[in-house]
């Protein structure tokens, strides 16, 4: 199913089956110029989120990359922004500290994919940059093709906090700001739909031999 034109497309995500192990393995030895694992904590096996696997590269590669990929996945071809980004002074296939909230984004019956995309990018990126307790790293992915005909996923959401303490206190220490978040969530997206994990993330950019 492809909903825009894939020539935006630089990333895939694959939330994909596989052991720690073997997914840690396989991600770091594929052959783009960066890739990253997130594993949720504890650990989802049988879960409708088992991991979550970032790959950047060109279009191309990608499809190649998800069509030999070794393990059981779902996948899409995503248009990435990145309203609030970390600088990363760990090395290459350390995990990056701190915890990780995922989830997938579902855009409101009868809204366009362009109003959806609009919102999420305009306003509630505002909305989201307002909390007392701020994002380390915040990473919005538009679906721009998914692999498959059954896939009701529109985006994903990556909010990267410097300890698990900062992720719940962001919503838990100041509930009117979680609240105002959630008001404007409810214009553009159906929350009751999103699946979350919270996970440990792990970046590569340098090949493994």
């Amino acid at each position: 199913m492809t909903v825009a034109s894939t020539d935006s497309a630089c990333k895939a995500i694959l939330v994909s089956e596989g052991s720690a192990a073997s997914l840690t393995d396989c991600v770091a030895r594929v052959a783009l110029r960066k890739r990253a694992l997130s594993l949720p904590i504890p650990p989802k096996a049988g879960h409708d989120f088992p991991s979550f696997v970032e790959l950047w590269g060109e279009p191309s590669e990608l499809r190649l990359t998800i069509e030999t990929w070794p393990f059981a996945a779902r996948a899409w071809l995503v248009r990435e922004s990145v309203p609030i980004a970390y600088t990363r002074t760990w090395p290459s296939g350390k995990a990056s500290p701190g915890v990780r909230f995922l989830s997938t984004v579902h855009r409101l019956v009868g809204l366009s994919h362009v109003a959806f995309e609009e919102h999420w990018r305009g306003p509630h990126t505002q909305v989201a940059k307002s909390y007392t307790v701020p994002v380390w790293n915040y990473v919005q992915d538009v679906v721009v093709e998914a692999f498959d005909d059954l896939s009701e996923e529109d985006g994903f959401v990556g909010m990267h906090f410097r300890t698990a303490d900062e992720m719940k206190r962001r919503w838990q220490a100041f509930p009117e700001e979680a609240s105002r978040g959630a008001e404007d969530a409810a214009k553009f997206m159906d929350v009751d739909r999103s699946i979350s994990i919270v996970a440990v993330e792990t970046v590569w950019d340098e090949m493994k031999p």
